[in-house]
């Protein structure tokens, strides 16, 4: 077992390690190297990367005190939907409610892959391309895309 202090660790480690491996990706490809996560210009509208204990995922979440406004967001993205299933090689999952880790309802298009662990050094060389390679296209469409998502 990891003490509170080495888990934070472990977890900052995996993110940092993470961004290096992307980020030379990224440069290799052309693209810009950071990634854009929260800072899409579309309010409520975030890409996200999560790694726990248990589970991966990576996509696209999408969350409004306004459920409409969400809905209406989500049936853009349902509009791209053979584009980016086309684009992620890996299984997206659509759902119009979901819920966080946190028990906030949100929209989610996502890809997930189970049994691997944060805190085993093992499991990053499986999270790493699998979070690479459905971030990058999504990202790539997101980007073609935002004047129609945005408005």
């Amino acid at each position: 077992m990891y003490s509170l202090i080495e888990k934070k660790e472990l977890r900052e480690e995996f993110w940092n390690s993470f961004k290096t491996y992307s980020n030379k990706r990224k440069l290799r490809a052309k693209k810009p190297g950071k990634w854009i996560m929260n800072d899409t210009g579309i309010k409520g509208l975030n890409l996200k990367f999560f790694f726990d204990e248990t589970y991966a995922w990576a996509g696209i979440e999408i969350s409004s005190k306004n459920f409409d406004k969400q809905i209406e967001l989500f049936d853009k993205f349902e509009k791209l939907k053979s584009m980016l299933e086309k684009a992620v090689p890996q299984k997206l999952t659509w759902e119009l409610e979901a819920k966080t880790e946190t028990n906030v309802s949100v929209s989610r298009v996502s890809a997930k892959i189970e049994k691997v662990n944060i805190y085993d050094k093992n499991c990053w060389s499986t999270v790493f391309p699998f979070l690479f390679s459905v971030m990058a296209p999504i990202e790539e469409i997101f980007r073609e895309y935002y004047d129609y998502l945005k408005y």
